[in-house]
């Protein structure tokens, strides 16, 4: 038994005996009810166990988790899989494979009263009760009419609440039999999708999906995963489709990722249109109910599609034959807490693997790491170079603000941008601005001591947010209210400085009074299902102009989309992390294809202080080949991934000196331990304190990832425990991090 317990000396398989009340009814991979310590707490039961521990009192299983069918024993080898290769607990790996809320208790099948008509002559009866009881009569033609069965609260509805009284007659006298009957909690209720036919291929899309069927009919011993590597808008997403559609035919279920919430509405609305109800969807942004409803779907094999974020790759499926991963490259694919900080893309890799399944990756800007396999033959590339009716990549212009500097133009929109949005609104055509940064001004600095105003938990200036007119931790939270004196020197000379979406969209307001602008950020879609109204609205042209953040970079298709403005492309070239550069080129590259998508041609204003950066320039030119081999030979040179894989250690508490001390507790282990590869550090992390917490940090590198995590697990276990200077120090660890920060 898998014990749903975390602490230090638990990661391993407890044995109970099976009561007689389970005797026969207990099956590999059953979430069961255990007592433990005291409490009462949830276990997987992994099978039997070949002979008792010796002198240990065994305690006897609680009970079955209601609601709860047995996980498929290939998902219980991918937790155990998952476990090893991110350095976590098998415990906290199998928690991946149910809902939290469903893990908890918190949620059950959602069950309601249903009205069953019991009468062979309606017709008689209702005439016979028409003078005496017309409510009855009423409720009983009411029954007949809806075709014999309803919901108690439709029948309220309908008849209004007095109708209680004549429904109990009809119990007793029998003329209704009384259920209850589960109610699916359904996020599409409300909305209605009509079918669409698949569109002609193009002659490149019918050879990429030839060699996607070829690699899907090969025995799953000689199959390679298919890289797509297509422009913006070239047509990935109609090639998903076609796939799905033929692993259908084969009798077997598909998984889609993808990488935000909001690509997921229309994606699942081209899903729907396609397969109809054969869809069901899986992300965090779904009630506690909806979720556990749709995993039960799944479970049931009631549909053979899921589209959602990350934690769908662990879709209780079984007889997979598809996964497919839209935007591979993209950063939210990466778990980061609570742990296994598992990379989705290593995930599905996996369970392909594990099922015989074929996964497929697509995006117009591929991983460094997924573009080197294609490159070195591990993946099968496909490549989509041309948009669909070969309408032409837009344009892009690089605008140097140095320039407008100079020029006297302290706004934060360039000249070129405020003439390409004046003859864009003009055209009654729509644009896109992005800036990854989202509140009013990105910090207030005193201008007397240079000292810009921190959060008290974290080492990051607080930005400052026009509508709560408040300044804001966006790591921890924490909120302030904007000082009119400096907290360090008491100057009443305090600037704010730098520019987050809010101030976007209020200059374009100030610019342009009637345009109608909405924004999109973590601030404006906290609300559920406000991801779909804003982009609902945007395709409807209800908006002109949409601000966001990298949420609206990726996946989305509109039309009527001529002009994307970056307002400034330089918030990630600066960080100080490997893959800057790389993150920047994506970005850019990613919210440039929004533009151009329909019939009139797009163009692209992009604004930095760093024109001449290779990224940029190779993002301008819409070249990812030009800028893979710029970058691959920086990262051979370093030694950094795809050349080598890392390891992240994380060490923080709040006491500073027993953080430090810990960290080089944690060097020494690892070196007089016997780990293989090269340790560097500890120092001070980027990100140097944390939601009240110091950090330092170590990486390790290495040619061979599931040595080095061997290694380290077995330095840790031999130390046990002894690494750490004080109690309240804890470590994280990220195994192939996609940010050391």
């Amino acid at each position: 038994m898998a014990v749903d317990v975390t602490a230090e000396g638990t990661d391993k398989l407890f044995t109970y005996l099976v009561p007689r009340s389970l005797a026969g009814r207990l099956t590999p991979g059953q979430w069961v009810r255990v007592p433990f310590g005291g409490r009462r707490l949830v276990g997987l039961y992994v099978g039997p166990a070949e002979r008792p521990p010796e002198g240990v009192a065994l305690k006897e299983i609680a009970g079955l988790l209601p609601d709860i069918p047995p996980i498929p024993a290939p998902l219980v080898q991918l937790a155990r899989w998952t476990a090893d290769r991110y350095l976590s607990t098998f415990p906290a790996a199998l928690r991946l494979l149910l809902p939290t809320e469903a893990r908890r208790q918190e949620v059950r099948t959602l069950t309601i009263t249903n009205y069953r008509l019991n009468v062979d002559d309606v017709e008689a009866l209702v005439s016979e009760l028409r003078r005496r009881a017309p409510r009855q009569a009423e409720l009983l033609a009411y029954m007949a009419r809806v075709g014999g069965e309803a919901e108690r609260a439709q029948v309220l509805a309908d008849l209004g609440e007095s109708i209680a009284g004549p429904i109990r007659v009809a119990l007793e006298k029998g003329w209704l039999t009384a259920g209850r009957v589960a109610r699916r909690r359904d996020p599409f209720a409300d909305e209605h999708v009509e079918p669409a036919p698949p569109p002609v291929l193009t002659p490149e899309q019918e050879q990429a999906l030839a060699s996607i069927r070829q690699e899907l009919i090969a025995p799953p011993a000689f199959r390679q995963p298919v890289l797509v590597h297509g422009v913006t808008g070239s047509g990935k997403t109609e090639l998903y489709l076609r796939a799905i559609a033929l692993v259908r035919e084969m009798g077997k279920n598909a998984i889609c990722l993808v990488p935000e919430i909001s690509l997921t509405p229309q994606m699942i609305q081209r899903f729907r249109a396609r397969f109809g109800g054969d869809v069901a969807v899986l992300h965090s942004a779904l009630s506690a109910g909806e979720r556990f409803d749709e995993w039960q779907r799944i479970r049931r094999g009631e549909v053979s599609i899921v589209v959602g974020a990350r934690s769908a790759v662990f879709a209780p499926f079984e007889n997979v034959g598809l996964i497919i991963i839209d935007e591979e490259h993209e950063q939210s694919y990466k778990q980061e807490a609570p742990p296994p900080a598992y990379h989705a893309r290593e995930v599905a890799a996996e369970r392909a693997r594990l099922e015989g399944a074929l996964l497929v990756l697509g995006s117009a800007t591929p991983a460094l790491e997924s573009f080197h396999l294609a490159q070195t033959g591990v993946y099968r590339l496909v490549s989509l170079g041309h948009r669909i009716d070969n309408r032409p990549l837009p344009p892009v212009t690089l605008v140097d603000m140095r320039e407008e500097l100079r020029a006297g133009n302290r706004s934060i929109f360039s000249r070129a941008l405020v003439e390409a949005l004046d003859q864009t609104l003009s055209a009654r055509e729509q644009a896109i601005l992005f800036l990854n940064r989202r509140g009013y001004n990105t910090f207030i600095m005193c201008r007397s001591c240079g000292e810009a105003i921190q959060c008290v938990h974290c080492a990051v200036a607080l930005t400052y947010h026009l509508g709560d007119d408040h300044l804001a931790c966006h790591y921890c939270g924490y909120t302030a209210p904007v000082p009119l004196v400096c907290p360090s020197c008491g100057s009443d000379k305090i600037r704010h400085l730098g520019a987050g979406t809010e101030r976007v969209e209020q200059e374009l307001q100030r610019l342009y009074p009637h345009v109608r602008v909405a924004r999109m950020d973590v601030d404006t879609t906290r609300r559920k299902g406000a991801h779909a109204a804003i982009l609902k609205r945007f395709a409807d042209h209800e908006v002109d102009v949409l601000v966001g953040t990298q949420m609206i970079t990726k996946g989305l298709d509109f039309p009527g989309v001529t002009l994307v403005g970056v307002v400034l492309a330089d918030t990630s070239l600066n960080l100080p992390d490997f893959r800057a550069a790389e993150r920047t080129f994506q970005l850019v590259t990613q919210v440039a294809g929004r533009a151009g998508r329909g019939d009139r041609p797009g163009r692209v204003i992009v604004q930095t202080y760093q024109p001449d950066h290779a990224a940029l320039q190779a993002a301008a030119e819409h070249d990812y080949h030009r800028f893979f081999a710029e970058e691959i030979r920086f990262r051979q040179e370093l030694d950094y991934p795809p050349f080598a894989h890392m390891i992240h250690l994380v060490i923080s508490g709040e006491d500073e000196a027993a953080v430090a001390a810990t960290a080089q507790n944690v060097h020494r282990v690892l070196a007089e331990g016997g780990f293989g590869g090269q340790i560097l550090g500890p120092a001070p992390a980027p990100l140097a304190k944390l939601r009240g917490k110091y950090r330092y940090h170590l990486v390790l590198k290495g040619p061979d990832v599931r040595a080095m995590a061997a290694e380290v697990k077995a330095c840790f276990a031999a130390a046990r425990g002894k690494w750490r200077a004080s109690r309240s120090v804890s470590l994280s660890v990220d195994v192939d991090p996609v940010s050391i920060l």
